[in-house]
């Protein structure tokens, strides 16, 4: 636990709400409830990055989302609740970022998964404090917990084997690959992030993209696409067919 509890990056994956006003206001219930839950999610994803789920106490939750224990009771049924609720809005903003990174307009599989992957490591990337809480701490919190993280996972995959058939209808090359492979690709790819947080305060989350879109592009086709970049040869891999076609010609 670090000695200041870092904060997460307005606009990314939270907005913070300002703090409500004293005394009579014109706001109504609902205006209220909504920036009080807004708050708690954000406090509960910061200290969730800083110490963990074990050490992370409802009466510190509230006491930085400046709201009352009977507040959060109103809003949560309990700590795990409030974190599934604070995971669904981690996943939406990645799924938002893979479709401005172009995934719903992708028309190659290449492209798709560049998509895919640019999309789920730079929402990590624009924010690590929340990467830090659902990337290293989601798995730890409960039953109920570790059941969002999953369902969210396979419906990643799902998402990938319907564009994997959608584009086989135009990519004869394109190999059709069971929904295991496609969740394997998945979790593979939230293992290495995890490993990132883990070895780093701060990770490069952008450097993995290369590797890994070739990696998961090269297991979807026996031979490389159209679309695949050109291989680079060395010249030490040239120089045998020079002397090749010099014995040739001496010969």
């Amino acid at each position: 636990m670090s000695a200041v509890t870092a904060s997460v990056r307005p606009g990314v994956f939270f907005e913070v709400p300002e703090g409500l006003p004293r005394g009579p206001h014109q706001l109504s219930r609902e205006q209220v409830h909504s920036a009080q839950r807004q708050r708690l999610l954000v406090a509960f994803t910061e200290l969730l990055a800083d110490r963990g789920y074990a050490k992370l106490r409802i009466t510190d939750l509230t006491k930085r989302a400046a709201v009352s224990n009977d507040s959060f009771y109103e809003l949560f049924e309990s700590k795990e609740d409030c974190a599934c609720a604070a995971y669904e809005r981690f996943v939406k903003v990645i799924v938002r970022m893979a479709n401005a990174a172009g995934l719903s307009q992708s028309a190659t599989w290449r492209e798709y998964i560049q998509a895919s992957v640019e999309g789920y490591l730079g929402a990590l990337a624009a924010d690590p404090v929340v990467a830090r809480a659902f990337q290293l701490e989601m798995g730890n919190i409960g039953p109920k917990a570790r059941e969002r993280r999953r369902s969210a996972a396979v419906w990643f995959a799902e998402e990938r084997l319907k564009t994997q058939e959608r584009l086989r209808k135009r990519d004869r090359l394109l190999r059709s690959r069971p929904l295991n492979s496609h969740l394997a690709a998945i979790l593979g790819m939230r293992e290495l992030a995890c490993d990132a947080l883990e070895t780093s305060q701060e990770p490069d989350f952008m450097k993995l993209v290369p590797e890994l879109v070739d990696w998961v592009v090269t297991a979807w086709y026996d031979e490389p696409p159209s679309d695949a970049p050109a291989a680079r040869r060395s010249p030490t891999a040239r120089a045998p067919a020079r002397r090749r076609a010099s014995s040739t010609a001496a010969s």
